[in-house]
């Protein structure tokens, strides 16, 4: 009797097919029998073939009686049990009968730990070791946390060694052998360790977090104690938040409809042509738009092809090249022989099977010619008949027709790609040839960690205009697979570790053989389709060109040339394999079988046809299950703490009952709704828990296409978006990959991830928050900076259109936007292309139109209306305020009717039924700095304050007064015309974090000593507050790792005014521009000449009016607001003249110095900190050495005689910032003072 071992994958080949009938089959045995149910823990949609196979072997044996059956599963609930019998019934006719086994274990004892948090867990781990002192196996639920827990043990002292099924075979092999010999005492595992390991001796199981669900916690636990006559002991470590990671990894590994709608619109695509294609599961991973960086990437999209043949759209086949007996030259099966053994290509131990593969062939030959079918052998029957693999086969047949044993068969096609008159695979050949060039000389034998898009950027500025970090990632890739370096995977898909494996001298020499014969195969296959071409093909952006391995060996070796090198067919083949990987052309068919590729047949032809819910019903009804049984393992470990007897009948319950049963007396009443939802109870509760109707109307809103919120201030925007960001991750199916939010500050998205890492933990790193132009930079592979920022959106937007830009950076599920009232006509275009780009994407687009105060810039709400308009979009109004009292709500709900044009309807509810303070001061002069300053100082004020003004100036001398009486103030200053980058106590910091390029990942050793260095150095700096804020909102945003990367991007794009944190003891002084997004207790006003007759105007207003919480004063001088009135609104009329300030201050720009006078004062401006005095000498200024540091520009020397002209002398002057500042077309960089100066007036 022999036993066949498959897979239930391998039933699809024609090779097992035609083993199975040339013998008797006694019996089927299906293993894992569980998963021909989407109730099982592991449903496959392989296993539904298995019943159609048997069908179909046994209708063509003619067999009288059904071939027997057998399934086992380990762990099989009752319904999954009626599952399979169901499925046997159905399609075979089958009754099965049933034998089963108790799940319980007598010598195993159970126990369950409520821990708090991961260190807690480790201690309790140690402590049980060293208690027990048995061979113990550890189950965790992430590869990286095996490795780091057996690593922390090992480092304690103990035998631990990690098993995981991401890890080396052979290391993976010998930890286990080691485990089971008894020489490692402890293993921390992931589930993948366990098949078929019968060590009796295992006295203790540890699960570090709880599996997954009860059938898999019931398999691994019954590990322990295989020798009946020991007492094993199982341990669970249990905290909620496990639950949690795993609901986090089923929404990121689960295959939702919309992910199987992608891969069917990328098989449409790729069908266009043909109904039969090959591909890798790669390319058409990259066709559907996916991100190729993706773990387990190929099985996602196998799942979703299988899914698309179960629901009847294609059918998959293998890609098997054939070897015609017809093309056998030699007269006989001697002559074959004598030549081989006579042949200086074959080495000895190819000769012997080469003559058994024509042997094969002929008798092959001879068993066809009577029916006169085309004799054909499959090379993997050959392999499998004669036991030889099929790459030795392969290579064996490539030999034979070198000899002229076999004919050269045409069996190779591929499309190559032309333009009008051009060869364009010829171009993307030499566009590849220089990123390789370019590349080299950044590869060393010592391993070094890559920014990719910095390499882009690089290869830009040398010249390389096609390339993108894609075409980075293709070559590393094709190096990696090569062995020529030595690649790491990193968490970071921006960053790649490799170190080159040969030296750079023999890569070169590799490099240029492979582009000259790349070089020729396209010329050549280009001259070949421009022969005998057809009418349909004329004008067709792909040709197809037939050819073979051979051919172009032999066409290559009939060239002349001086520089030619001698070439084999491995070199033929490995440079096809390399144009395939670049995409220079597509092969298909023949011997390549350098990859492994998917053969798809279409079956459904009808263009139109989308795969609907009806056909994701078995997922999703298998996703379904998976999220109950992490409930059931949960409320299992719930059980287990309180009452041992209790928690044994559950696991009892729930393998016996039917499982309605089972739900009906454990999970009661709206219990049952409960354990649906992937998300525990205790989280749930905070995400839905505190929520308004409203709010929770739109986080619940899972269907509609597009939705518009219109939120008024003080709404809790940010809190429903965050939230909302948070269900789309967690219950509604979104991979994070696929979902993007485009904010328009560095400020806001950093607010975003903060919120997000406090709701729903380290999943919170992995969504896509950036700005429309970081965005932007990221689809470039470029780094970016808001210099380059004025025309990056725009050049993207062509690109995409253009097809320039890689499709997984803009292949999307769900798009949300803040702040879409601020959209300019740019950035609208952009997201009108990425929903062109994906027809089923959704689009959240939130913002108030009554807060749109950027009209200067292009902003207009205009955009976010069209938006609503165009798709029809459901649109929510946010109308609760929760932030001012409420005849502050009263008064400016009465304000904004002003504007002429709103998209909201209702008015703004105040959720604070208590009133605040609420005065006007109307002047009949100007000049009402002094008077404001003097109610300020009169005024006892508790909690925050800031004071507000249209103009800089204005607020410069509001903060400038307060500080002379003694008032703690500051100004929110901004960083207009430099960069924070190039702010001089930013700049120390990232010096002192040492960002060579060979650096990418900063370590918290370098992070504190830079913070450690900086402090030392700039103590005594005004502005060193301002970096302290930079790097703690860093620290709150990348709490696990600080990538150089993010740290640069998040400085460039970042604002001066994003670093001012409220207190109650600072009273703040801003224009409004900057103190938007910002809200305070008390807000002063003040309103000198303003013109609030524009709708512009009047949203200004209202959005300074809005940041008040609970007291609002507004002092003016014009008569605008006379008519509106709200409760306790003291109203006062100030007669008094009042006169200009005596001191004015200046915040000078670079326009104001003479930047050239500094390149000579470096050192003495290396003394200066901000805040440190200057002394006045005429057009210049001293520091207190008496030396010039700086001289004020001609511009600004007339606007010293200005400010003479009215009064105001230059009285004193202090280093506001020093900032880095180069000239243009130059590369040197100087430091620069820009300076505060005092005026006083005569």
């Amino acid at each position: 009797a022999s036993i066949l071992y498959i897979s239930p994958e391998s039933l699809r080949s024609k090779t097992i097919e035609r083993l199975v009938l040339g013998r008797k089959i006694s019996r089927f045995v299906i293993d894992e029998a569980h998963c021909f149910s989407s109730w099982g823990q592991d449903f496959r949609v392989d296993y539904l073939y298995i019943g159609d196979f048997i069908k179909s072997i046994q209708e063509k044996k003619n067999l009288e009686d059904a071939i027997p059956i057998s399934c086992f599963t380990a762990t099989a609930k009752q319904k999954v049990i009626e599952d399979i019998k169901d499925y046997f019934k159905d399609k075979l006719s089958l009754d099965l009968e049933l034998f089963t086994s108790k799940a319980s274990r007598t010598n195993l004892q159970y126990k369950v730990y409520e821990k708090g948090d991961e260190e807690d867990k480790y201690q309790t781990v140690r402590d049980l070791i060293e208690l027990k002192n048995c061979a113990t196996i550890i189950y965790v639920s992430r590869t990286r946390k095996a490795f780091l827990l057996a690593e922390r043990l090992f480092k304690d002292g103990f035998s631990a060694k990690a098993y995981h099924g991401k890890m080396d075979k052979a290391e993976k092999s010998e930890n286990q052998n080691s485990f089971i010999a008894g020489e490692t005492q402890i293993m921390v595992a992931t589930s993948a360790f366990g098949m078929g390991v019968d060590k009796k001796d295992v006295g203790m199981v540890i699960h570090f977090e709880i599996s997954d669900s009860l059938e898999n916690y019931v398999q691994e636990a019954g590990r322990a104690g295989r020798d009946e006559s020991i007492t094993a002991e199982c341990f669970v470590l249990f905290n909620e938040e496990d639950l949690s990671k795993h609901f986090i990894l089923l929404n990121q590994t689960k295959l939702s409809i919309k992910e199987i709608q992608q891969i069917w619109k990328a098989i449409k695509d790729i069908t266009r042509l043909r109904t039969s294609v090959s591909n890798s599961a790669l390319e058409i991973a990259r066709k559907a738009g996916w991100d190729d960086s993706v773990t387990d990437i190929e099985t996602r999209v196998t799942t979703a092809i299988a899914a698309l043949e179960d629901a009847g759209y294609l059918k998959r086949g293998q890609n098997m090249p054939r070897v015609f007996a017809n093309s056998i030259l030699s007269k006989n099966a001697q002559e074959a022989i004598d030549k081989i053994n006579a042949s200086e290509k074959f080495v000895d131990n190819q000769k012997s099977k080469a003559i058994r593969i024509i042997k094969k062939l002929f008798s092959s030959k001879s068993r066809k010619h009577s029916n006169d079918e085309n004799a054909e052998s499959r090379v993997d029957y050959i392999s499998d008949h004669l036991g030889i693999v099929k790459e030795e086969i392969i290579s064996i047949i490539t030999l034979l027709r070198e000899e002229k044993i076999l004919a050269d068969a045409k069996d190779l096609t591929a499309f190559i790609k032309k333009g009008e008159n051009k060869n364009r695979s010829f171009n993307i050949v030499d566009t590849f040839s220089k990123i390789e060039n370019f590349l080299l000389p950044y590869f060393n034998e010592e391993e070094r960690i890559f920014h990719i898009k910095e390499l882009n950027e690089q290869a830009e500025d040398n010249g390389l205009n096609e390339i993108n970090t894609n075409n980075i990632k293709t070559i590393v890739n094709f190096w990696a697979i090569k062995n020529w370096i030595k690649r790491k995977t990193l968490e970071s898909k921006n960053h790649i570790a490799a170190a080159a494996m040969q030296s750079k001298d023999l890569l070169k020499e590799k490099f240029e053989r492979r582009h000259a014969l790349a070089k020729f195969i396209v010329e050549f296959l280009y001259e070949k389709s421009n022969v005998n071409v057809s009418k349909e093909d004329l004008g067709k952006d792909e040709v197809l060109v037939e050819f073979s391995v051979q051919e172009i060996k032999n066409a290559y070796d009939n060239t002349f040339s001086l520089f030619k090198v001698e070439i084999t067919l491995d070199d033929v083949e490995d440079t096809l394999f390399y144009l395939s990987r670049i995409e220079a052309i597509k092969i298909e068919g023949g011997f390549l079988v350098v990859y492994n590729r998917l053969t798809v047949e279409r079956t459904e032809q009808n263009n139109k046809k989308q795969y609907t819910k009806e056909d994701y019903q078995k997922l999703e009804q298998f996703y379904e299950s998976k999220v109950q049984q992490i409930h059931i393992v949960g409320e299992y470990a719930s059980k287990m703490i309180e009452d041992y007897k209790n928690a044994l009948q559950f696991v009892e319950d729930y393998f016996q009952l039917n499982y309605s049963s089972f739900l009906n007396k454990y999970f009661k009443g709206s219990r049952q709704n409960e354990i649906k939802r992937n998300i525990t109870p205790a989280k749930f509760r905070q995400l839905f828990g505190e929520l308004s109707p409203t709010q929770l109307k739109i986080i619940n809103d899972n269907e509609t296409k597009h939705i518009a919120v219109a939120a008024g201030p003080g709404s809790g925007k940010t809190r429903v978006l965050v939230h909302k960001l948070a269900s789309l991750l967690l219950m509604e199916d979104v991979k994070h990959e696929q979902l993007l939010m485009i904010t328009f500050s560095r400020a806001a998205a950093n607010e975003f991830k903060k919120r997000l890492l406090k709701l729903i933990g380290n999943a919170a790193n992995y969504i896509e928050i950036k700005t429309f132009h970081s965005y932007c930079f990221d689809l470039l592979g470029k780094v970016g900076s808001l210099e380059k920022s004025s025309e990056i959106v725009k050049k993207t937007i062509n690109k995409i259109k253009n097809n320039e830009v890689e499709a997984s950076g803009i292949t999307k599920t769900v798009l949300v936007i803040d702040e879409a009232q601020d959209m300019d006509k740019d950035e609208f275009e952009l997201i009108s292309v990425l929903m062109d780009q994906n027809e089923e994407m959704r689009v959240i687009a939130v913002g108030d139109d009554d807060q749109n105060i950027y009209e200067f810039r292009g902003a207009s709400s205009k955009y976010l209306e069209q938006f609503i308009q165009t798709n029809n979009a459901i649109k929510h109004e946010l109308v609760e305020n929760y932030r001012s009292k409420n005849n502050l709500v009263d008064y400016t709900n009465k304000f904004v009717n002003r504007i002429s044009h709103r998209l909201k309807q209702t008015p703004i509810i105040a959720k604070q039924n208590d009133n605040g303070r609420l005065k006007i001061v109307r002047y009949q002069s100007e000049n009402l700095i002094g008077p404001l300053v003097k109610e300020i100082l009169d005024k006892g004020l508790s909690g925050t304050t800031c004071v507000l003004t249209k103009i800089n100036d204005d607020a410069l001398q509001i903060a400038g007064l307060l500080l002379k009486n003694n008032v703690q103030a500051k100004l929110i200053q901004s960083n207009d015309g430099f960069n924070l980058y190039n702010l001089a106590e930013v700049r120390c910091f990232l010096n002192h974090l040492n960002l060579r390029d060979d650096i990418f990942l900063i370590t918290d050793e370098t992070w504190l000593n830079a913070k450690r260095e900086v402090i030392n150095k700039y103590r005594q700096s005004t502005k060193l507050e301002i970096l302290g804020n930079i790097v703690k909102e860093f620290e709150a945003s990348n709490p696990k790792r600080k990538y150089k990367s993010d740290l640069e991007v998040f400085i460039r794009e970042s604002k001066l005014e994003d670093f001012y944190n409220e207190n109650g003891d600072t009273i703040f002084v801003s224009t409004i521009h900057k103190a938007k997004g910002r809200e305070f207790d008390n807000v002063f006003l003040m309103l000198d000449s303003f013109n609030a007759t524009t709708d512009e105007g009047k949203r200004q207003l209202y959005v300074a009016m809005t940041r008040a919480k609970k007291n609002l004063t507004i002092h003016l001088n014009s008569n605008f607001l006379d008519d509106i009135t709200a409760e306790n609104l003291e109203l006062i009329e100030n007669k008094e003249t009042h006169s200009k300030p005596n001191e004015l201050a200046l915040h000078l720009t670079l326009k104001d110095v003479w930047l050239d006078y500094f390149s000579n004062k470096q050192h003495l401006i290396s003394q200066l900190k901000s805040g440190d005095k200057l002394m006045i000498n005429g057009d210049e200024c001293l520091d207190i050495n008496m030396k010039s540091v700086l001289k004020f520009s001609k511009l600004f020397i007339r606007q010293i005689e200005n400010m003479k002209s009215k009064s105001y002398d230059l009285k004193r002057a202090n280093v506001n910032f020093i900032v880095y500042w180069k000239k243009e077309d130059s590369e040197e960089e100087v430091k620069i003072i820009l300076p505060e100066l005092i005026f006083e007036r005569r």
